[in-house]
């Protein structure tokens, strides 16, 4: 009986052991473009819904400066338009421009100051009547060269029409 091994037996199992550590690596590098495209994603379905709660508080504004019932949608009224706006943003959206949001240093997404992001947020208003508005928010960016989007829309009523 030899003792050691054959060439062949050493091929094979550098053969295997490379293999094996290929496939680690690619899995390694599969699993960070899905954790870091999940992690836009989620930033992304906050910030649609930041833009819904924007049109929202441009509503409650409205109220509670006593506009009449048919002044309700002041700042967002006109069908079939888009537009942007942040959190600063009370009394009205801005034409949309396309401009990327920017983040602050406590965290804070607008279009004012800070650290251009890859996020570009679309407020879009769908139809409004006297006594309701369709919302749609969507947010796009580009990450690995392809692109993504992330959208949420509400209809959002008229509280003074009874």
């Amino acid at each position: 009986m030899k003792k050691g091994f054959t060439i062949i037996e050493v091929i094979i199992a550098i053969t295997i052991l490379t293999i094996g550590i290929l496939g680690a690596f690619a899995f390694i590098s599969h699993y960070t473009e899905y954790t870091s495209i999940s992690n836009q994603r989620f930033i992304a379905s906050y910030l649609a819904q930041e833009g819904i709660e924007i049109a929202k508080n441009i509503r409650d504004g409205n109220y509670l400066e006593g506009k009449a019932a048919n002044n309700w949608s002041d700042g967002f009224a006109t069908s079939n338009w888009d537009g942007e706006a942040d959190y600063t943003s009370s009394d009205s959206l801005s034409a949309y421009s396309g401009d990327f949001l920017k983040i602050d240093n406590n965290g804070f997404y607008s279009y004012v100051s800070g650290t251009p992001t890859l996020f570009v947020r679309k407020i879009h208003i769908a139809t409004s009547t006297a006594t309701s508005t369709y919302i749609s928010a969507t947010v796009d960016w580009q990450e690995r060269g392809r692109s993504h989007q992330v959208s949420s829309d509400e209809e959002i009523n008229n509280w003074a029409w009874q």
